[in-house]
């Protein structure tokens, strides 16, 4: 397992899509966490302008979703590479479980998002001081407390987009289907599912005469509710992002397992 894991690390570190994709996230968080402070000063110099929170920065890695498509984008590519190129199969012929291929990469997929959340973290700081220089304010350093909440949050959302990329790792491994998975990913990225959450809520409403909000229970939605530091849906976040994880990680490596590897 270990040498898998070691050239997964290898196969990530020298993937084109990673580092592009990353780049487009620090950008675009620069641009837009920057430009706000700008255009307020430039178009309102009037108005006074609150000094943002070094805890909110880290509790808030992307300044839209948007940007979690193109770290789907980076997910969909480094865990469909092996199977495009056909290495999946000398691969897992040269191992005991051909499943062992499958935990390796989702393992390195932990570093992979730990990575775009940090440089997301950073690019969103580094824009909002470089935006804040020019409107006159700095970024507030708040309590010890704040920050540590702040942390445990970023943490959970982690875990979240480790569930999501479960979702995705099920489509493109086990279901081996690319195009798909990048259509997943868009979705989850996006929020676009928000809608469909709607119908059910109406449609368990009608059925069974109860209140749902699915939202609170599916990964793609908690990713930007759950805050530690207001106790914002903690709990379903750990609990649904776990849950996932071993229900979508389990249905690949069965899937996996079943078929012939090409």
């Amino acid at each position: 397992m270990g040498n898998l894991i070691k050239m997964d690390l290898r196969r990530l570190f020298i993937s084109k899509v990673f580092y592009i994709s990353m780049a487009v996230v620090a950008l675009l968080n620069i641009l837009l966490d920057g430009g706000s402070y700008l255009l307020v000063k430039i178009f309102a110099p009037g108005e006074n302008i609150a000094a943002p929170e070094l805890s909110d920065l880290i509790i808030s890695p992307f300044s839209i979703s948007l940007l979690l498509v193109a770290l789907f984008i980076s997910v969909v590519n480094f865990t469909y590479a092996d199977i495009a190129f056909g290495y999946i199969k000398n691969i897992a012929g040269q191992i005991p479980r051909k499943s062992d291929t499958i935990i390796s990469k989702y393992i390195v997929l932990g570093v992979h998002n730990l990575i775009f959340m940090l440089v997301g973290v950073c690019s969103a700081i580094l824009g909002t001081a470089i935006g804040g220089a020019f409107a006159g304010v700095a970024i507030k350093v708040d309590a010890p407390h704040y920050l540590a909440a702040a942390v445990a949050t970023l943490l959970i959302k982690w875990l979240l987009i480790m569930a999501m990329s479960a979702i995705i790792m099920l489509v493109t491994v086990g279901v081996k289907n690319k195009s798909l998975a990048s259509v997943v990913g868009v979705f989850l990225g996006t929020g676009a599912l928000a809608l469909v959450y709607l119908g059910l809520n109406t449609g368990i409403a009608n059925i069974f005469k109860k209140s749902v909000n699915v939202a609170n229970f599916v990964p793609d939605q908690l990713f930007g509710s759950v805050n530690v530091a207001t106790n914002s849906y903690v709990a379903n976040a750990v609990i649904v992002a776990i849950i996932c994880i071993v229900l979508f990680m389990t249905l690949t490596v069965k899937l996996f397992n079943s078929r012939d590897v090409k």
